[in-house]
């Protein structure tokens, strides 16, 4: 067995626990041979053959996790072979990337017949799917977006992304490093769809959606103001509202919940009894957009079964409660209010920059003007709820789009039938989309906040300034 230098790592596909140099490697070819049957008069030939192996790690995790037919999960378990590098003799290794990382990278495999194979993709020991590029070199951030059906969590995170890669508040730089697979999916399914030809996504359907992996580079100021930079590893999920509501679901398509280092919960405000007549005597196309129900209260209901459970301790991951859809607020008249409306939610309706830090001004004001305008609403059982479960809660406002979507009622050209049509007309104007992600970046001691006129870094529970490494971290996680 490898020296174990780095500290564990968390598959983002099934949440196992394992150190780097526990993975194991795909190879891209088989070394397996076949016999050629010869032609009349001639020898018997033997040539290499892609003969690909049933791989029972990775079936195990369509059958048990995506809960995918057996003939299809059979079907995508059939690769080719996995190579285990603890005590095998036919594998080598660079020890020089085991002496500066604790794990090896890259791996050539010499059989007893045939030529060398060289392979980097690494496997999750567990589940056998493909670890990101460089999975395990870097801190790791687990997000998980939830939120009721149609409260914009898909719209959030693909413009999320988008501002990560042209963001104007850092020097920074946004790499997929995950499946071109699921890349390819996610360009289609959200980002073609919204950013370019500016039509609504559709809402995410039940199933276990794949983990979006990034790697972000960013630059930022320290306690002396001096620039630095940090490079981690974002792994996002996008869990439909209706799995959040169910323990049995939650448990199958949102058990990355529990290992998440932040969650960014969204909040409907259409469903808001006072603001849903509002928006009606206001515009009554505003209210086209609102859902049948209300599920918050269940929501919270099924993350307090599981995450609390019977030890009735609050779970200590950084919670964003969310305001979506904030740009509708534009085209109301809060006259309930006691002071000037625009008093009552300047910070709401505008954007805000975090030059090089998380301005905590900003983010304390935006905090405080939610909560108020929850209770003015008679809204703030959501708040209670999160309060109630979690030990970190700040608020926030976000309008994804930045104005309101087109709705049209036209005829489906396959079925005949009249469904509904949403696009933006004109360039999309997106504000205070990334400010919940600095929040929980800012948490897990990966970005200093800026406060009372210096950088600081935020206080771990042991009084420490000092960020712990990711092997105290995980110490950490298993004394709680």
């Amino acid at each position: 067995m490898f020296e174990k230098k780095q500290s564990h790592v968390i598959c983002p596909f099934c949440c196992h626990r394992f150190h780097p140099n526990e993975a194991d490697f795909r190879l891209p070819s088989s070394v397996g041979s076949v016999e050629k049957t010869p032609a009349k008069g001639r020898k018997k030939t033997t040539k290499a053959a892609d003969v690909k192996e049933f791989d029972e790690k990775l079936y195990d995790y369509y059958i048990e996790i995506l809960q995918v037919g057996e003939k299809d999960a059979a079907a995508r378990a059939m690769q080719f072979p996995a190579v285990e590098i603890e005590n095998n003799a036919a594998v080598s290794y660079s020890q020089e990337e085991m002496e500066k990382h604790g794990f090896a990278h890259r791996i050539t495999y010499k059989p007893s017949t045939g030529k060398k194979i060289t392979s980097d993709k690494r496997l999750c020991p567990n589940c056998h799917n493909d670890l990101p590029i460089g999975y395990g070199m870097r801190d790791t951030l687990l997000i998980s977006i939830l939120g009721d059906a149609r409260s914009g969590k898909s719209v959030f995170l693909t413009m999320l992304i988008a501002e990560l890669e042209n963001n104007p508040d850092f020097v920074s730089k946004l790499n997929f490093i995950g499946d071109k697979q699921v890349r390819d999916s996610f360009y289609e399914t959200y980002q073609k769809p919204l950013l370019k030809d500016h039509q609504l996504i559709s809402s995410t359907k039940r199933k276990k959606i794949p983990p979006y992996a990034f790697n972000f580079w960013y630059q930022y100021k320290n306690e002396e103001g001096v620039v630095k930079e940090n490079n981690i590893d974002l792994i996002f999920y996008d869990i439909a509202g209706e799995d959040l509501r169910d323990d049995s679901a939650i448990r199958q398509n949102g058990f990355n919940i529990k290992d998440s280092s932040g969650l960014i919960f969204l909040v409907d405000p259409t469903n808001f009894t006072r603001l849903s007549d509002l928006f009606r005597f206001s515009d009554s196309a505003l209210i086209d957009a609102i859902p049948e129900e209300n599920s918050n209260q269940n929501i919270f209901n099924t993350l307090y079964n599981y995450f609390l459970g019977f030890d009735r301790e609050k779970s200590p991951i950084p919670m964003a409660l969310v305001m979506s859809k904030s740009d509708l607020f534009n085209y109301v008249r809060f006259d309930f209010f006691d002071n000037k409306p625009e008093n009552r939610i300047q910070n709401i309706l505008s954007d805000e920059a975090h030059k090089n830090a998380l301005n905590m001004r900003s983010v304390k004001g935006l905090n405080q003007e939610v909560r108020e305008f929850l209770s003015h609403l008679g809204e703030d059982g959501v708040l209670n709820n999160a309060l109630g479960c979690f030990k970190a809660v700040s608020c926030f406002a976000v309008s994804s789009l930045g104005k309101k979507p087109i709705v049209e009622q036209i005829s489906d050209p396959i079925t005949n039938e009249t469904i509904e049509k949403g696009y933006i007309d004109g360039p999309l104007q997106p504000f205070r989309v990334k400010e919940a992600f600095y929040w929980i970046l800012m948490r897990n001691q990966l970005l200093y906040k800026y406060e009372n006129n210096r950088f600081v870094l935020h206080a771990v529970s042991s009084g420490s300034e000092e960020r712990p490494t990711l092997w105290r971290r995980i110490l950490a996680f298993f004394k709680r």
